[in-house]
């Protein structure tokens, strides 16, 4: 029942290719995160000097600082050394820099260090995007405490 692959490159390619699709929905995700908290910025700035007089704007600051640093990293992008025999990123490429990838292209070995390459930046990004939704959902609890002690106060 089971009948052999007619293209034993296709899952390589497919799993890359969810790879790659994935790389761009942390990117989105992050860009919308971007929004998110420059809104939650806003309203801290414009309720600043209802705060408590101990409590500076450095330190009012410092978690939505932290945020858009873990945010720009995901938007980073970073191309890892191993493959990059046929993973070419540079300025001034020719086109004759990538005549061996035609030779290479059908290679299981290299279709499996692709994959393994773009996991690797797929795992990266998910780390700071996570790291990042914490902290900044840790900053909307903030917000709201410090909110409703202004508002009580």
């Amino acid at each position: 029942m089971d009948k052999p692959l007619s293209n034993p490159t296709q899952p390589y390619r497919s799993l890359a290719a969810g790879y790659n699709e994935a790389i761009r929905a942390s990117d989105t995700k992050a860009n919308i995160a971007f929004l998110f908290v420059e809104f939650m910025m806003i309203s801290v700035l414009y309720n600043y000097t209802n705060f408590p007089s101990y409590l500076p704007v450095q330190l009012v600051l410092l978690p939505f600082v932290i945020v858009y640093l873990c945010l720009f990293m995901v938007l980073l992008p970073r191309y890892p050394k191993r493959g990059a025999k046929n993973f070419r990123v540079a300025r001034n490429l020719t086109p004759a820099d990538f005549d061996n990838v035609a030779e290479t292209e059908d290679d299981i070995e290299q279709l499996k260090l692709r994959c393994a390459v773009l996991s690797g930046i797929l795992w990266r990004k998910t780390l700071w995007i996570r790291a990042a939704f914490i902290l900044a959902i840790v900053c909307v609890f903030l917000t709201l405490f410090l909110l409703l002690y202004i508002g009580f106060t």
